[in-house]
């Protein structure tokens, strides 16, 4: 009989392990099922002794032990991501069954597969370690250098992964790598049938030859001793970092584990980010092949500012005279027309005209986006809260001063529909956006009709960048001032990214509208001058000491006044060695208050496993992320 201890893989998991007894010894690093309450969950074995080894533990235990079941479809996680897992608990607040939980992929971590493990071939790991590589180029280029440098490490019997930051972008890199070696790559993606997943992984079981592994960041961690290169492309993507507990960065992680199993790294993108061009520039980091200064596009781009009027207009505009000429000329010659708008739904405010009153979520505090929805004949308005995506029907009036006149601010992916429909009739139009592209196969049929359609518009937000061809004839930036306000500390580099994306899927003409004097920053995105882009970024960045000079660790709390109040003084209570910079989030109420905690950690005081245990031991309501996009 042997104590079998376990780390429950669950998100948010605060439990470091459970102990149970078991007839079957099990070596650690094995996943297994146990029983916690009246459900099953998959659980880590960390530590196994004899029933003899643990007497005098057993008599002096408070509690009495569980039975484990008989386990089934047995998984053993090798070393490298378990020593990977216990290395992220210095950089981020969670345990290990937690890192874990969200490392492996699902279906391993639900008990479904078992973790793929090759023990026919021979370890790819270099005797020291390699620096990470940065790419910077248009996608096209990137592509070709990864073309042959596949190639190469193919002929020195070494697999590649390429990860890439989601399922829209695995067509492409399928696309562009495979030609010539299609039985050598083996994808997997969260959008893939079950058939075709449980085919990817009896291929990468099966295949003794070095193989091309296209992943998305939830099948990163699937190790291939033969790995002698990981590849992160799109690297600059906010798509990396999850959206849940623990809030880990898979760029982060991959460069650690590359660093642990001494494997190579390379990081591509147009515009990489700014903390890896900082590596770059101390040496840290190496360039692949040459160091690009300034982007040469296709597309030139044109800004376009709106003209000053003398007297009011009647009628409000969202696309400028120049732009509808172009917009003609391009539909005359066939062409195809895609039309970015950086707002959701009819507008993203609504307020009072006579009283202020600004339309909010009670839930979250956060402001109602006003949206319209077609039943029929019936046009329906409502309010939805991005952030806690509560729906109700939109207010006729003020619940304040009982004013019907409610004023809509900004400027939404719906009002350009009606005007596009409005001036051209005749005109085959698409909507991409949240809205319409629910489903992966719904996203790909627009495109597909989009890409089959001549002489055609396409209104479309972010989310359609990564699903279009280069057969775009025009794009329009609708609003730059719309697609510049960010709330992030890195909009600049954000906006530039995205800017850059666009150009890149157009083949003839962008254009870019602003209603102000053109800033700095669009003139070097027109220019493609990413050099002097990043020397200002970085100046900015060291003054106010973001990152990568500084490590934010920011502390969300939701409640009223009295209870955020509460919280901090656990908070301080917890983390005595650093101070925590305190204030509400602007939508703020003293009945729902959201409070943010900043703590600012020294680029040489990170990382700092004592802060990690602190802020591990404070309770699970209080949301804890290590360098996140947004601060306030």
């Amino acid at each position: 009989m042997y104590i079998v201890e376990a780390v429950p893989l669950s998100r948010g998991s605060i439990t470091e392990a459970l102990t149970y007894y078991s007839a079957e010894q099990f070596p650690v690093g094995t996943l297994i099922t146990i029983p916690i309450r009246k459900s099953e969950v998959q659980a880590l074995v960390v530590n196994v002794q004899s029933v003899s080894a643990a007497k005098a533990a057993l008599r002096a235990a408070t509690f009495s032990l569980r039975k484990l079941g008989v386990q089934k479809n047995l998984s053993h996680l090798p070393e490298s991501v378990l020593k990977t897992a216990k290395t992220l608990a210095d950089y981020y607040p969670a345990e290990i069954g937690a890192i874990l939980f969200a490392l492996l992929p699902p279906d391993v971590r639900a008990g479904v597969t078992r973790y793929p493990v090759h023990e026919d071939l021979v370890p790819t790991m270099a005797e020291s370690l390699p620096p990470p590589a940065v790419l910077t180029g248009t996608t096209v280029d990137r592509y070709i250098a990864y073309r042959s440098y596949i190639r190469q490490s193919f002929a020195r019997k070494a697999s590649v992964l390429f990860v890439v930051p989601t399922g829209a972008h695995v067509a492409k890199a399928v696309a562009e790598l495979s030609h010539g070696i299609e039985k050598r790559v083996v994808v997997f993606s969260g959008t893939l049938t079950k058939k075709k997943l449980e085919q990817s992984y009896a291929d990468f079981l099966s295949k003794k030859e070095s193989i091309l592994i296209i992943a998305t960041p939830s099948y990163s961690m699937l190790d291939r001793s033969d790995i002698g290169t990981i590849v992160i492309d799109e690297s600059g993507s906010s798509y990396y970092r999850a959206r849940t507990r623990p809030y880990l960065d898979a760029r982060e992680v991959l460069k650690l584990y590359a660093k642990l199993t001494k494997r190579s790294v390379i990081l591509g993108d147009t515009l990489v980010a700014t903390e890896d061009e900082i590596q770059r520039r101390e040496e840290i980091y190496t360039t692949f092949e040459e160091h690009v200064q300034r982007i040469q596009f296709t597309a030139p781009l044109t800004i376009v500012e709106k003209p000053e009027q003398k007297a009011p207009s009647k009628k409000f505009s969202i696309l400028l005279p120049e732009t509808v000429s172009a917009i003609l000329r391009t539909l005359e010659l066939k062409g195809k027309v895609f039309l970015f708008s950086a707002r959701r739904g009819l507008a993203p405010v609504v307020t009072c005209y006579d009283c202020g009153y600004l339309f909010r979520c009670p839930d979250s505090g956060a402001p109602y986006s006003l949206i319209r929805t077609q039943d029929g004949e019936v046009e329906r308005r409502w309010f939805i809260s991005s952030t806690s995506g509560k729906k109700i029907r939109a207010a006729d009036v003020c619940p304040e001063c009982g004013s019907w006149r409610l004023r809509e601010q900004g400027i939404g992916i719906q009002h350009l529909i009606d005007e596009v429909s409005e001036r051209f009739p005749n005109t085959p139009q698409f909507v991409f956006d949240a809205t319409t592209a629910t489903t992966l196969i719904k996203a790909k049929k627009i495109a597909h009709e989009f890409s089959a359609t001549k002489s055609c518009i396409v209104i479309g937000t972010a989310l359609a960048v990564p699903y279009f061809n280069s057969d775009i004839d025009l794009s329009v930036i609708t609003s730059y001032e719309a697609t510049r306000s960010m709330n992030t500390w890195r909009a600049d580099e954000s906006i530039f990214s995205l800017i850059s994306a666009i150009r890149q899927k157009t083949t003839k003409d962008m254009y870019v509208q602003t209603r102000s004097e053109p800033e700095p920053l669009l003139k070097s995105i027109q220019k493609g001058l990413i050099d002097s882009f990043y020397t200002e970024e970085i100046s900015v960045r060291k003054a106010l000491q973001y990152p990568p000079f500084s490590t934010f660790i920011l502390l969300t709390t939701n409640g009223t006044t009295e209870q955020t109040n509460s919280y901090e003084s656990t908070i301080d209570a917890t983390v005595r060695t650093h101070s925590v910079q305190y204030y509400n989030a602007p939508h703020s109420t003293p009945e729902k208050t959201v409070r943010y905690g900043l703590i600012r950690i020294p680029k040489s005081e990170w990382p700092n496993p004592e802060l990690m245990r602190a802020l591990s031991s404070l309770p699970p309501f209080i949301k804890i992320e290590v360098n996140p996009e947004r601060i306030v």
